[in-house]
Protein backbone atom coordinates (compact mmCIF):
# COMPACT_ATOMS: atom_id res chain seq x y z
CA UNK A 1 0.00 0.00 0.00
CA UNK A 2 1.21 3.30 -1.15
CA UNK A 3 2.11 5.39 1.79
CA UNK A 4 1.17 9.58 1.94
CA UNK A 5 2.20 11.85 4.92
CA UNK A 6 2.67 15.45 5.46
CA UNK A 7 5.85 14.83 6.28
CA UNK A 8 9.02 14.99 3.61
CA UNK A 9 10.59 11.79 3.01
CA UNK A 10 13.15 11.22 0.26
CA UNK A 11 11.12 10.72 -3.18
CA UNK A 12 11.42 7.01 -4.28
CA UNK A 13 12.36 6.84 -7.74
CA UNK A 14 12.40 3.11 -8.22
CA UNK A 15 10.07 0.34 -7.40
CA UNK A 16 12.76 -1.13 -4.95
CA UNK A 17 13.41 2.30 -3.43
CA UNK A 18 9.48 2.88 -3.02
CA UNK A 19 9.24 -0.94 -1.34
CA UNK A 20 11.85 -0.06 0.78
CA UNK A 21 10.07 3.28 2.03
CA UNK A 22 6.68 1.09 2.85
CA UNK A 23 8.87 -1.49 4.98
CA UNK A 24 10.41 1.04 7.02
CA UNK A 25 7.14 2.91 7.15
CA UNK A 26 5.31 -0.48 8.52
CA UNK A 27 7.85 -1.19 10.66
CA UNK A 28 7.77 2.84 12.68
CA UNK A 29 3.70 1.73 12.57
CA UNK A 30 4.26 -1.33 14.29
CA UNK A 31 6.97 0.08 16.65
CA UNK A 32 4.42 2.77 17.57
CA UNK A 33 1.15 0.38 17.99
CA UNK A 34 3.31 -1.09 20.62
CA UNK A 35 3.19 2.79 22.54
CA UNK A 36 6.44 3.14 23.68
CA UNK A 37 8.49 6.41 22.92
CA UNK A 38 11.60 4.70 24.42
CA UNK A 39 11.40 2.96 21.62
CA UNK A 40 11.03 5.82 18.78
CA UNK A 41 15.00 5.30 18.07
CA UNK A 42 17.04 4.36 14.40
CA UNK A 43 18.11 1.34 16.28
CA UNK A 44 14.60 -0.19 16.58
CA UNK A 45 13.55 1.32 13.91
CA UNK A 46 16.68 -0.91 11.99
CA UNK A 47 15.66 -3.81 14.07
CA UNK A 48 12.07 -3.84 13.05
CA UNK A 49 12.39 -3.42 9.45
CA UNK A 50 15.69 -5.29 9.04
CA UNK A 51 17.41 -2.31 7.67
CA UNK A 52 20.80 -0.94 8.11
CA UNK A 53 21.03 2.44 9.61
CA UNK A 54 22.76 3.58 6.67
CA UNK A 55 19.45 3.13 4.19
CA UNK A 56 17.08 4.17 7.14
CA UNK A 57 19.10 7.83 7.04
CA UNK A 58 19.37 7.85 3.32
CA UNK A 59 15.16 6.99 2.85
CA UNK A 60 13.86 8.92 5.47
CA UNK A 61 16.43 11.57 6.09
CA UNK A 62 14.86 12.32 10.17
CA UNK A 63 13.95 9.17 11.63
CA UNK A 64 12.04 11.57 14.01
CA UNK A 65 9.86 12.28 11.26
CA UNK A 66 8.88 8.78 10.47
CA UNK A 67 7.35 8.38 14.00
CA UNK A 68 5.58 11.43 14.07
CA UNK A 69 3.67 10.16 10.57
CA UNK A 70 3.40 6.54 12.11
CA UNK A 71 1.63 8.53 15.49
CA UNK A 72 -0.53 10.35 12.95
CA UNK A 73 -1.33 7.37 11.13
CA UNK A 74 -2.42 5.15 13.75
CA UNK A 75 -4.50 7.82 15.13
CA UNK A 76 -6.41 8.55 11.53
CA UNK A 77 -7.15 4.80 11.72
CA UNK A 78 -8.43 4.64 15.26
CA UNK A 79 -10.98 7.61 13.99
CA UNK A 80 -11.96 5.86 10.84
CA UNK A 81 -13.05 2.50 12.87
CA UNK A 82 -14.86 4.95 15.54
CA UNK A 83 -16.58 6.42 12.08
CA UNK A 84 -17.83 3.18 11.23
CA UNK A 85 -19.90 2.60 14.77
CA UNK A 86 -21.10 5.49 14.46
CA UNK A 87 -22.66 4.58 11.02
CA UNK A 88 -23.98 1.18 12.11
CA UNK A 89 -25.76 2.30 15.19
CA UNK A 90 -28.99 1.22 15.33
CA UNK A 91 -32.04 3.68 14.97
CA UNK A 92 -34.23 2.77 17.25
CA UNK A 93 -31.42 3.25 20.17
CA UNK A 94 -31.57 6.44 22.25
CA UNK A 95 -28.97 8.85 22.33
CA UNK A 96 -28.01 8.20 25.97
CA UNK A 97 -26.93 4.47 24.73
CA UNK A 98 -24.90 5.96 21.70
CA UNK A 99 -22.90 8.62 23.89
CA UNK A 100 -22.46 5.66 26.61
CA UNK A 101 -21.62 3.05 24.05
CA UNK A 102 -19.23 6.04 21.97
CA UNK A 103 -17.82 6.81 25.21
CA UNK A 104 -16.46 3.52 26.53
CA UNK A 105 -15.03 2.46 22.63
CA UNK A 106 -13.21 6.28 22.84
CA UNK A 107 -11.53 5.29 27.07
CA UNK A 108 -11.38 1.94 25.82
CA UNK A 109 -9.01 2.71 22.89
CA UNK A 110 -7.06 5.84 24.99
CA UNK A 111 -6.43 3.96 27.44
CA UNK A 112 -4.20 1.36 25.15
CA UNK A 113 -1.96 4.02 24.20
CA UNK A 114 0.43 5.56 26.37
CA UNK A 115 0.33 8.89 26.80
CA UNK A 116 3.58 9.38 26.11
CA UNK A 117 3.14 8.74 22.90
CA UNK A 118 1.08 11.77 22.45
CA UNK A 119 3.24 13.95 24.19
CA UNK A 120 5.93 12.99 22.13
CA UNK A 121 3.88 13.59 18.92
CA UNK A 122 3.06 17.22 20.64
CA UNK A 123 6.18 18.34 21.56
CA UNK A 124 8.13 17.50 18.63
CA UNK A 125 5.38 18.47 16.21
CA UNK A 126 5.43 21.88 18.46
CA UNK A 127 9.27 22.59 17.98
CA UNK A 128 8.92 21.45 14.17
CA UNK A 129 6.29 23.82 13.55
CA UNK A 130 4.14 21.02 12.15
CA UNK A 131 1.52 21.28 14.74
CA UNK A 132 -0.41 23.47 12.58
CA UNK A 133 -4.00 24.96 12.93
CA UNK A 134 -5.31 21.39 11.71
CA UNK A 135 -4.14 19.11 14.55
CA UNK A 136 -7.73 19.12 16.30
CA UNK A 137 -9.12 17.90 12.54
CA UNK A 138 -9.04 14.32 12.95
CA UNK A 139 -12.69 14.16 14.57
CA UNK A 140 -13.93 15.71 11.21
CA UNK A 141 -14.34 12.23 10.05
CA UNK A 142 -16.72 11.43 12.47
CA UNK A 143 -19.19 14.11 11.58
CA UNK A 144 -20.82 12.94 8.44
CA UNK A 145 -21.83 9.72 10.03
CA UNK A 146 -23.19 11.34 12.76
CA UNK A 147 -25.16 13.69 11.21
CA UNK A 148 -26.56 10.89 9.07
CA UNK A 149 -27.15 8.32 12.39
CA UNK A 150 -28.72 11.22 13.92
CA UNK A 151 -31.19 12.44 11.00
CA UNK A 152 -32.39 8.30 10.34
CA UNK A 153 -32.83 7.65 14.56
CA UNK A 154 -36.62 7.39 15.28
CA UNK A 155 -35.91 8.12 18.93
CA UNK A 156 -36.55 12.07 19.01
CA UNK A 157 -33.47 12.05 21.20
CA UNK A 158 -30.82 13.33 19.21
CA UNK A 159 -30.75 17.27 18.42
CA UNK A 160 -30.32 18.38 15.18
CA UNK A 161 -27.27 20.35 14.10
CA UNK A 162 -25.42 21.64 11.17
CA UNK A 163 -22.54 20.61 9.72
CA UNK A 164 -20.41 23.35 11.16
CA UNK A 165 -22.18 22.89 14.57
CA UNK A 166 -21.05 19.36 14.61
CA UNK A 167 -17.23 19.95 13.44
CA UNK A 168 -16.80 21.79 16.38
CA UNK A 169 -18.52 19.57 19.04
CA UNK A 170 -16.62 16.76 18.02
CA UNK A 171 -13.64 18.99 18.71
CA UNK A 172 -14.65 19.63 22.23
CA UNK A 173 -15.39 16.15 22.96
CA UNK A 174 -11.98 14.73 22.08
CA UNK A 175 -10.80 17.64 24.19
CA UNK A 176 -12.87 16.36 27.56
CA UNK A 177 -11.78 12.40 26.51
CA UNK A 178 -8.31 12.94 25.90
CA UNK A 179 -7.22 15.41 27.72
CA UNK A 180 -6.71 14.07 31.23
CA UNK A 181 -4.67 11.60 29.61
CA UNK A 182 -2.34 13.44 28.23
CA UNK A 183 -2.28 15.96 31.60
CA UNK A 184 -1.90 13.34 33.75
CA UNK A 185 -4.99 14.43 35.78
CA UNK A 186 -5.99 11.75 38.22
CA UNK A 187 -9.47 11.24 36.93
CA UNK A 188 -8.26 10.11 33.90
CA UNK A 189 -10.17 6.90 32.56
CA UNK A 190 -12.20 7.01 36.10
CA UNK A 191 -15.38 6.28 36.45
CA UNK A 192 -15.94 9.88 37.37
CA UNK A 193 -14.16 10.82 34.24
CA UNK A 194 -16.58 8.88 32.06
CA UNK A 195 -19.60 10.58 33.92
CA UNK A 196 -18.41 14.00 33.13
CA UNK A 197 -17.74 12.78 29.40
CA UNK A 198 -20.95 11.06 28.96
CA UNK A 199 -22.98 14.53 30.92
CA UNK A 200 -21.15 17.10 28.85
CA UNK A 201 -21.59 15.47 25.51
CA UNK A 202 -25.68 14.81 26.24
CA UNK A 203 -25.60 18.55 26.64
CA UNK A 204 -24.33 18.99 23.45
CA UNK A 205 -25.80 16.80 21.50
CA UNK A 206 -28.97 16.26 22.91
CA UNK A 207 -32.49 17.85 22.78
Amino acid sequence: MKKTTKTDFSHAKQKRSEKTLDDLLDAALEIVEGAKPEKFTSRWLAEKSGYSLGTLIKRLGSIENVFLWAINKGREKHFESFAEIIAAFDSNRPLNEFIEMMTDECLAAIKKVNPKVIQFFENRSAKKNMLSSDFYNYTDVLVKPYLETAKRNKTQTFRDLSQDEAILIFRAILVLLERPFVEGNAIAGSAKHRKLVIENITRLLGK
